[in-house]
């Protein structure tokens, strides 16, 4: 009797185990649940900032574009951003230059290797008798 006691023990220390390891499995599940939820929570969140701001980002061109053709004026209290899109706009078009004025030298420096690569060479002639043997 007293190895079925011992069996009737183990079983139910078995039982209980396993109740406690289903117990953690069901709430790191919901845990889970939970993470997901926010996690889509928040991706949602940032594509519905990225509409705006791409929103907004438009909305701002066009009325810089009616601005430069003088259909619209803004409060004198704008004047500061529109100094630094002027500024901003300056400056990339400043860099461009740049850009084009080193693409196009680069070009001339491959131009010109071309051209001394097709030259013909000097051809030097070795005296009689220099001959190695």
């Amino acid at each position: 009797m007293a190895a079925d006691a011992k069996q009737t023990e183990v079983m139910k220390q078995i039982n209980e185990a396993f109740q406690s390891a289903q117990a953690r499995l069901t709430q790191l599940r919901e845990a889970v649940e939970r993470n997901t939820d926010l996690a889509r929570a928040n991706a949602k969140a940032t594509v519905l900032k990225d509409q705006k701001d791409r929103a907004l980002k438009e909305l701002g061109e066009l009325v810089y574009r009616q601005i430069q053709k003088g259909k619209l004026e803004l409060p004198a209290g704008f004047a500061s951003a529109l100094k630094s899109i002027e500024a901003a706009e300056q400056a990339a078009e400043a860099h461009a230059r740049e850009l084009t004025d080193i693409l196009r030298e680069g070009e001339e420096i491959a131009e010109r290797l071309k051209v001394g690569k097709n030259a013909p060479k000097p051809q030097t002639v070795l005296a009689p008798g220099n001959k190695k043997r």
